[in-house]
């Protein structure tokens, strides 16, 4: 038993090293077994990434081509976009042109409509003109042919015993010549034949002569008046007389009125037109009215209406005028307008003269208000520039004189028209750079006296005055603050004390002690050697002890002398002026002794 106890106790000896040897193995192969996984891991994550950068590469590659497709998908949509887009700009522009094709070719079709209804219309006037005319000239020259023909073709005496000679209806009738329309031409015509008027010429000539026409109601009293010279013998040379007569009194009219010259000047030519008067008197009676016209209207042009309406209604028989309008329509569209037969050329010569010196004096009138236009805009061009505005007087005077200017071209341009003369160059000045520069110019001044036309520098004639004309300071301040004139002004102060005293001794006498306290100031010693700056004071002081004592002095002497009321007042007055007086001169000592003391101190 001890021998088998010892066996596995050596047994067991031998056994536990092998044990220790199979654990360390079964150890070792443990670690091996764990360290195998460890290991293969290792490789794995070393095969791994080599798969990783395949796929990275694969993916960079598609994303690559995604983005190219993409990029040229772009491309080809924008280069679709911008075909669609340049097609579009394409078909606009060819619409814009078609439309500026549709706009030109309607605007030319507008064009040569207008132009054809202008000629059209001128067509029309011209031969309406020309109708006008023939229809005028025909009528005057029947109606001439009446008229001279009238001394044997008036009706006999019996012949007036058969017509309406009652008092009432003749004086209606004359009272309606007064007022002479062309819608009375019938009725007046069929009162007229039905009337014995052989005893009223004289007022129906009256009331002819002082009747109210209008242009267009001279037709009828031309008319009315032939009747009447056809039947009455002493109706023609009484109408001469009277005519003659009105215009003398005219004469000294000052403001004629010139509607009523108008239709005057008119109503005598076509009176001796058609006949009623024979071409001796009443060519002369024409010619001195007009001229008388003219003579007094050669600067001013205020009558160029009149003549201008002569012209125009009566200037192709009396002055042989043929207008340029005339002549272009005759050549133009080949017509050919009455002659001139009723008057001898020689006859019209005057008239033709005495019109187109007229017309001279008249244009020389539009150049000289076109100048002096110019002026004025310039000028207000430069004030513009200077100021920034206009006076409400310059703004108004300019578009006054502007509308008279205008006017006084649409009347030269109607007279041109009617004499076949042509108008003057009127230039037009263009603005200069010097108008509108930087400053204003000082050195071209306009004439003295022409500044408002010749491009001055004044705004009017106050500006002008102020800068030119100095005032004299001497007239308005006091002559004791002008250092020259101290000694004059004393010299004036003591001639008139020496005036007051003798024209007002009682004044004096009750206001005594001025002259005592202008010689104690006088007679003070200031030696400016010992002046300190303790010295004004001292002055200050003895002034107003000398003003107290003089005060006091006036009071008394006021007080004590009261009488009256009027010589009251007038003390009181002279008091103060002589208050006032030594008050200057105390204030003037004062001035010197602190001047002294400063420039002693300095």
């Amino acid at each position: 038993m001890p021998a088998e106890r010892k066996k596995p106790a050596n047994m067991e000896e031998k056994e536990s090293p092998l044990n220790n040897k199979e654990k360390e193995f079964s150890e070792r192969r443990t670690v091996n077994t764990r360290e195998k996984p460890k290991e293969d891991v290792k490789v794995g994550m070393k095969r791994e990434p080599l798969k990783v950068p395949e796929d990275k590469k694969k993916k960079v590659e598609e994303d690559k081509r995604k983005k190219e497709d993409k990029e040229r998908k772009k491309k080809e949509e924008d280069k679709v976009k911008a075909e669609e887009e340049q097609k579009k700009k394409e078909e606009e522009e060819k619409k814009k042109l078609e439309e500026e094709e549709k706009k030109k070719q309607e605007e030319e079709e507008k064009k040569k409509q207008e132009e054809a209804a202008a000629q059209l219309k001128e067509k029309e006037e011209a031969h309406q003109l020309h109708q006008e005319a023939w229809e005028r000239h025909q009528a005057r020259k029947e109606l001439r042919s009446k008229n001279q023909n009238a001394p044997d073709n008036r009706p006999e005496e019996n012949f007036f015993s058969r017509l309406d000679s009652s008092l009432k209806k003749n004086t209606a009738f004359v009272k309606k010549l007064k007022t002479i329309t062309e819608q009375q031409r019938d009725s007046l015509s069929h009162d007229f034949n039905s009337l014995n008027l052989s005893k009223y010429i004289a007022e129906a000539v009256a009331s002819i002569v002082e009747a109210k026409l209008k242009i267009s109601d001279v037709n009828c009293a031309v008319h009315l008046c032939s009747l009447f010279h056809q039947r009455y013998a002493d109706f023609a040379p009484s109408l001469l007389q009277a005519w003659k007569k009105h215009f003398e009194a005219r004469k000294e009219e000052k403001t004629p009125n010139i509607t009523k010259l108008r239709t005057d000047l008119r109503f005598i030519a076509e009176l001796t037109i058609v006949g009623i008067f024979t071409d001796k008197e009443g060519l002369s009676l024409i010619y001195e009215q007009l001229k008388n016209i003219i003579n007094a209207d050669r600067e001013s042009h205020t009558h160029v209406s009149v003549v201008i309406s002569f012209c125009r209604h009566c200037g192709d028989d009396i002055a042989g005028l043929v207008p340029r309008k005339v002549k272009t329509v005759a050549e133009k569209f080949n017509l050919s307008f009455p002659p001139s037969e009723i008057i001898s050329p020689e006859k019209q010569q005057p008239f033709q003269n005495l019109l187109k010196e007229y017309f001279t004096s008249l244009t020389k009138h539009l150049k000289r208000d076109h100048r002096e236009l110019q002026n004025i805009e310039r000028q207000n061009r430069r004030i513009l520039h200077s100021k920034g505005e206009l006076s409400e007087d310059r703004h108004k005077q300019y578009e006054e004189f502007a509308m008279s200017y205008q006017k006084l071209l649409a009347n030269s341009q109607s007279l041109a028209d009617l004499l076949d003369e042509n108008m003057p160059d009127l230039p037009q000045e263009k603005p200069t750079p010097e108008e509108h520069g930087p400053g204003i110019d000082i050195f071209t001044p306009g004439k003295p006296g022409e500044y408002d036309l010749e491009g001055g520098i004044w705004e009017d004639e106050d500006a002008r005055n102020f800068y030119e004309n100095l005032i004299d300071l001497k007239a308005f301040v006091p002559a004791i603050l002008f250092k020259d004139n101290e000694k004059c002004s004393q010299n004036k102060d003591s001639s008139k004390d020496e005036s007051r005293d003798s024209k007002d001794a009682k004044d004096n006498k009750e206001a005594p002690g001025s002259e005592d306290l202008e010689l104690e100031l006088e007679n003070l010693d200031i030696n400016d050697d010992a002046l300190e700056l303790d010295c004004g004071d001292e002055a200050e002081d003895l002034t107003k002890k000398l003003l107290d004592e003089q005060g006091k002095r006036k009071g008394a002497d006021s007080t004590g002398a009261e009488n009256s009321d009027g010589k009251h007042a007038q003390r009181k007055r002279s008091n103060a002026v002589l208050e006032c007086d030594d008050n200057e001169r105390l204030e003037l000592k004062r001035i010197k002794v602190e001047s002294k003391k400063h420039s002693n101190f300095a």
